[in-house]
């Protein structure tokens, strides 16, 4: 079983770099370093501003908020596949090395995310909350061992159904885990670091007598195993073809009003719309850039970065459409209805411009209510519409004729 995992996690890892190339190209590089530089430049404007005497008294409460939801990333990856439950449930006895593996595997990317966090909160802590060094070293490693305890939680889950139902989820998980960090973050966290510890070592004699006794749920297993994959592959999905992933069309009735209906010389235009909402990916893409954009420039003050980053947040926007244009290229009904092919090229160009002026809107709008400046939001939305002009215009042709 040893072997079993080594190949599934070389195998899995080769298909995580090979999307990861697509993931960490050149714009989504530069968009990160936009996106963490600005955030960057407000948090240590923000720490500046803190006064370096007074604790601040939401410090600590905001503080567990982030510390609690940073748990809640990182799931337990064991690799499975449907296939396995036929050839490899003969050797369940043996499954406690290969989850062991698993668990291992899975700390370390959960580790690392949590010890980042850790240390983007230290200045904060430092400043507003006043904890020492010793008590942010504790506070760190108690945030280590809870991640612990919750793999180890969701690995009881795939022996017996009452560790993965939601009442442990939300006891261990966020009930117990808030609670220990709640208290370590106004009392000796070193105290709750030992109650947490003896917690673990508990936990791990319990893992060892249902790894050898009870028996093993396959079909949880591997139904957890392909949810985690499932949104592994929604995020790759937003940079290139997945072909692992499988999008239905999902109707949205309560939308049709908004939308253009049907009329002669307008198919092409009924359809771009409508593709664009009834694909989950496509509008969920939308929404999720269009929201993590406003969010972060309503955290800007400097005017010329908020400008940059709406810039770049409609370039890829914008960039992110394009493959829409060649979504209905393999219906054979588009090549035998009786459609003027010049109508495609407009609709699509009237379709993009159309929503990428809604957001570039919505990105004035936040951006005029945090920085208060009626002729710079003005310049703003100016300078968006210019960009969108360009990119449905003469960048899009470009893009349309070296594919063609």
């Amino acid at each position: 079983m040893l072997d079993l995992w080594k190949m599934r996690q070389k195998t899995h890892q080769k298909q995580m770099f090979k999307y990861l190339r697509y993931v960490l190209n050149d714009h989504f590089i530069l968009a990160l370093l936009f996106i963490l530089g600005g955030l960057a430049l407000s948090y240590s404007n923000y720490l500046k501003a803190l006064s370096p005497q007074a604790e601040i008294w939401y410090a600590k409460p905001l503080v567990l908020l982030i510390l609690v939801i940073s748990l809640q990333v990182g799931r337990l990856a064991t690799l499975l596949k449907p296939a396995d439950i036929v050839f490899i449930s003969p050797r369940q006895a043996e499954m406690g090395q290969y989850l062991q593996k698993a668990l291992q595997s899975s700390l370390i990317f959960a580790w690392v995310f949590d010890t980042l966090v850790m240390l983007a909160l230290t200045p904060f802590l430092l400043v507003a909350a006043k904890l020492t060094v010793v008590q942010l070293i504790f506070l760190w490693l108690l945030l280590l061992v809870l991640k612990y305890l919750q793999l180890e939680r969701k690995l009881l889950g795939l022996y017996q159904a009452q560790f993965a139902s939601g009442r442990w989820k939300w006891f261990l998980d966020i009930g117990f885990c808030g609670l220990l960090l709640g208290t370590s973050l106004y009392l000796d966290p070193l105290y709750l670091l030992l109650v947490a510890a003896l917690l673990t070592g508990y936990i791990d004699k319990s893992k060892k007598a249902l790894t050898t006794q009870a028996v093993f749920n396959w079909e949880v297993a591997i139904e957890t195993e392909n949810e985690r994959m499932l949104q592994l592959y929604r995020f790759f999905a937003l940079f290139t073809d997945v072909p692992n992933l499988q999008v239905a069309a999902k109707r949205r009735r309560y939308l049709d009003r908004l939308l253009p209906q049907a009329k002669p010389g307008g198919s092409f235009t009924y359809l771009y719309w409508r593709a664009l909402v009834r694909n989950g990916e496509t509008s969920g893409l939308v929404l999720r850039l269009t929201v993590l954009g406003a969010v972060i420039l309503y955290f800007i003050t400097e005017p010329w970065l908020a400008l940059a980053l709406a810039v770049l947040f409609v370039y890829l926007l914008g960039f992110q459409l394009f493959s829409l244009y060649h979504h209905y290229d393999e219906v054979v009904f588009m090549h035998i209805y009786p459609l003027d092919p010049g109508n495609k090229q407009k609709a699509f160009q009237k379709m993009l411009g159309q929503l990428l002026f809604v957001i570039a809107v919505i990105f004035t709008l936040v951006s005029w209510i945090q920085l208060q400046n009626i002729l710079f939001s003005l310049e703003f939305l100016g300078v968006l519409v210019l960009e969108i002009v360009l990119l449905t215009r003469p960048y899009l042709k470009g893009r349309l004729a070296k594919r063609a």
